[in-house]
């Protein structure tokens, strides 16, 4: 039996399992975790939760359950583009002193410190890991390639 779910002026029709599926993947953001708390089989999950990721009125029924929260966490598609740019462009020696120490956390810049995946403190100095810059490179190649603005 569907359960219809009323979206704005939409109506979507999902399955009870879909529909829990949903409402768990919103908290973990794990789909095959989700799929078992939503009764599929601990041996389908993975595909299931694949596979409910693929269909559309799911996807629209999940956009529309995070939109609230992005908003209030003023997370926008800018936001995010900016914060690839900062990993894309990010470079090593932005954070180090020509002695190879680390610079001191107010001397990073604005925004910089957006592109540091850890910081490690050793007897001898600190260890210092940034996101991957090829990855965020990627993602925005791919938003932009094909534009005529380029």
């Amino acid at each position: 039996m569907k359960k219809i779910v009323e979206i704005g002026d939409k109506r979507l029709r999902l399955t009870e399992k879909e529909y829990r599926f949903a409402e768990h993947y919103l908290c973990s953001f794990n789909a095959t975790e989700a799929a078992k708390k939503a009764g599929y089989s601990v041996h389908s999950a993975r595909q299931q939760g694949h596979e409910n990721l693929t269909k559309p009125y799911i996807k629209e029924y999940l956009q529309y359950k995070a939109q609230p929260h992005l908003k209030s966490l003023e997370v926008t598609q800018e936001r995010m583009i900016r914060e690839l740019a900062t990993i894309a462009f990010s470079n090593v020696f932005d954070f180090l002193n020509p002695d190879w120490s680390l610079k001191n956390l107010g001397d990073f810049g604005n925004g910089k410190t957006g592109a540091i995946k850890t910081v490690q403190k050793f007897e001898n100095g600190h260890g210092l890991q940034l996101y991957d810059k090829l990855a965020a490179l990627e993602k925005l190649f791919e938003l932009t390639k094909d534009k005529d603005y380029l």
